[in-house]
């Protein structure tokens, strides 16, 4: 790698299907917890802002929605997110799973359409022997002129030393973007609601997570106790009856694990009062939306 000790800084979106990896990435590289996780499709509904500032620059990341094809005004949003992240973007880290197939055309049109330069990233390869990353190598180094190919584990560190070597040789030169303290510009009011609805996540099952959604209606810090006040959104009464849980359980086990990760970002007791609505239809509802991506 070329010595250079010009200061780089620039924004560096971080694309793919969903599951690949791409929030566990972000919290790793910044070593701090700025999105949530969870294993359910479509987790990350709007892009994520994290700063990593080093001696050596700035890099800016956009965490985006999983990648697919919209069936509701809610996903054609979170889409919208993605297209707008890889136009702002200097740099793009396309991430894939070792242990899928080989992504569709639909994706790399997206990424030859956004003129960047890419970075394909093979996440995952804890779970998969050496063999398996040349094949995975090999099945993409063909598809598209990628400035890098890195394999890389997420979840364990795996040469996240080297990725971040590269996004700064390829960044442009520039002077930082923001203030170097900072790692995030989401709202506390945000960010409280991605971590209870991590919480809603991690219980829910079937097609529940792609039905629920999240509001924060109030947050007050009364001195030695925080009070949050939430609802959680379903479409249907069914909905709302398997969130609640027989006499109560799986809402008061929700309402313990966001309670849980509220404390920890707080550091005091929180008061955590949750409530589930139905609101028919809500990923086309304007107003619903709207707090989303408000």
């Amino acid at each position: 790698m070329k010595a250079d000790n010009a200061r780089r800084s620039g924004y560096v979106a971080l694309v793919g299907r969903t599951n690949v990896g791409k929030s566990t990435f972000l919290n790793s590289i910044l070593e701090s917890k700025v999105a949530i996780v969870s294993d359910k499709p479509q987790t990350t509904r709007r892009k994520i802002l994290g700063i990593k500032t080093t001696e050596r620059g700035q890099a800016v990341f956009f965490d985006c929605p999983g990648i697919h094809k919209p069936r509701f005004k809610l996903n054609e949003l979170m889409m919208k997110e993605v297209r707008d992240a890889l136009h702002d973007a200097d740099l793009v880290l396309y991430f894939v799973d070792i242990g899928c197939p080989r992504q569709d055309e639909f994706v790399l049109s997206l990424l030859r359409e956004s003129g960047q330069g890419v970075i394909l990233v093979i996440n995952k390869i804890d779970k998969q022997g050496k063999a398996r990353v040349l094949e995975k190598i090999n099945e993409y180094k063909d598809e598209f002129p990628w400035r890098e190919i890195v394999p890389i584990s997420a979840l364990r560190g795996d040469n996240l030393d080297r990725i971040e070597d590269l996004i700064f040789l390829h960044l442009p030169e520039g002077e930082d973007i923001f203030p170097a303290g900072e790692t995030t510009q989401q709202t506390e009011n945000h960010y409280v609601g991605e971590l209870v609805r991590e919480a809603v996540l991690h219980w829910v099952q079937d097609e529940l997570p792609f039905t629920t959604t999240l509001k924060v209606e109030e947050i007050q810090d009364r001195g030695e106790l925080v009070y949050v006040r939430a609802e959680i959104y379903v479409e249907s009464r069914s909905q709302k009856k398997i969130v609640i849980g027989r006499q109560g359980g799986l809402l008061k086990r929700i309402g313990s694990e966001g309670r849980a990760a509220l404390e920890e970002y707080y550091g005091k007791k929180v008061f955590l009062d949750l409530f589930v609505k139905v609101v028919p239809g809500w990923r086309n509802s304007p107003q619903v939306i709207g707090d989303i991506f408000g």
